[in-house]
């Protein structure tokens, strides 16, 4: 198994989760599944793992 270092994003007002995705070039997908949430889940200040 390879571990790898996530870096911690924090969510601004208006980030959404293509924009954030964009911004590490990751799918959203991943972003979702790395941080066991759903793209209604997504607020201002929750800490997410890219």
């Amino acid at each position: 198994m390879k571990l790898t270092k996530n870096k911690i994003y924090y969510v601004q007002d208006g980030d959404t989760l293509d924009s954030i995705s964009q911004k590490y070039n990751v799918n959203p997908t991943y972003i979702l599944i790395t941080n066991n949430i759903t793209p209604k889940m997504l607020t201002k200040g929750m800490i997410l793992y890219i």
